[in-house]
């Protein structure tokens, strides 16, 4: 027999084996399959998390943005035109109220005063003599001639007080404990009250001043504890707030607040940006569901819930929402059970085996 011929025999045989097969599957009875059709259960249960609705305190949460601004700042300038001599603080350090800063020349007004003094010293004698005089016998001066040296005098006397209210001003002093800025003038300068000789700041407290939306201008009082955070430093800080502005900013429809921290160890610089979070607590409890129970939908927002063991869903309308709840406005009850897990497997009517419930 050829090759070709043996061939050909081998697959003759192989179709016929699958033919065999095929129509021994398909003699198979009707009641076999129904048989293992009925083995699969028909209503098996999803087994998930529950949550049981409760009314809770709801406290929000007011994000804002601030602006970091010294307990106290002045820009240090002279009250009089004339020459500096000298410089009695290094910038950078720190001052006492009081301190000396800076001294201007005062040679002159030191002179004028000195004169002044002489002057003063002869009209005292003269008014003196006239009061002896006119005690003596009225005859021999007349009041008005008394009263004249007596005027003089007390002229004397106050040019002699302006001058030294003006001699003080030669004297530039620290208004309060403060840290000195950098010196922008040197010794020998012609100063006058439009030069800026350096700056002092009180940075043991800082003001933290932040706007809020015009609805929560009520949730905001003095004393209110707030937490705050800088760019420059990884911590949290804490205030308090001290002032409120008593009108609200009519463009932005915002409060402006200003609050207070310590700043005892000078982490804080002023003229830093601020993120600011404002705690607001709600006069009435509500309802907060955890966030994973909520499911989007193309008519808002959506859970499901267990009637009767069963799955049903229920639309809702959320609110306020915080790292790990939601808070449900409309759409669902005290004591309502809200599912929580297994949402991609949930379907309206299948029959539920709680697992937990919160």
């Amino acid at each position: 027999m050829s090759r070709r011929r043996v061939v050909l025999a081998l697959a003759a045989v192989a179709i016929a084996i699958a033919c065999a097969c095929a129509l021994k599957r398909c003699s198979s009875s009707p009641a076999e399959s129904a048989s293992s059709t009925s083995q699969a259960p028909r209503d098996a249960a999803l087994r998930t998390d529950t949550y049981v609705v409760a009314a809770v305190p709801i406290h929000d949460t007011v994000a804002t943005v601030g602006t970091l601004a010294a307990n106290e700042a002045i820009s240090v300038v002279s009250e009089l035109s004339r020459r500096l001599v000298s410089i009695a603080v290094a910038e950078g350090t720190d001052v006492e109220k009081g301190e000396l800063l800076f001294k201007l020349d005062d040679a002159d007004l030191n002179a004028k005063l000195a004169e002044l003094e002489v002057q003063r010293q002869l009209s005292a004698r003269t008014e003196e003599r006239q009061r002896a005089l006119l005690a003596y016998d009225k005859k021999a001066l007349s009041q008005q001639a008394y009263d004249q040296a007596l005027a003089e005098l007390h002229g004397i006397e106050a040019q002699i007080d302006s001058l030294r209210v003006t001699l003080a001003k030669t004297e530039i002093r620290a208004p309060f404990r403060a840290r000195v800025g950098l010196r922008r003038v040197s010794e020998g300068a012609w100063i006058t009250p439009d030069i800026v000789m350096t700056t002092l700041q009180d940075t043991s407290r800082i003001k933290v001043d932040f706007s809020i939306p015009e609805r929560h201008a009520g949730a905001v009082a003095i004393g209110t504890r707030f937490a705050f955070r800088v760019a420059s430093r990884a911590e949290d800080f804490e205030g308090r707030v001290i002032a409120i502005e008593p009108v609200i900013d009519a463009p932005t429809r915002s409060l402006m607040v200003r609050g207070l921290a310590d700043n005892t160890e000078g982490a804080l610089i002023p003229g830093a940006f601020a993120s600011v979070e404002v705690p607001i607590e709600r006069p009435l409890a509500g309802i907060l569901v955890p966030a994973q129970a909520i499911v989007p939908s193309a008519t808002g927002h959506s859970v499901f819930v267990l009637r009767d063991g069963r799955a049903a869903v229920q639309e809702v309308e959320i609110g306020l929402r915080t790292r790990d709840s939601v808070e449900v406005v409309r759409g669902l009850k005290v004591g309502d059970t809200v599912l929580t897990s297994n949402l991609l497997r949930l379907r309206a009517g299948v029959r539920i085996e709680a697992a937990t419930a919160h």
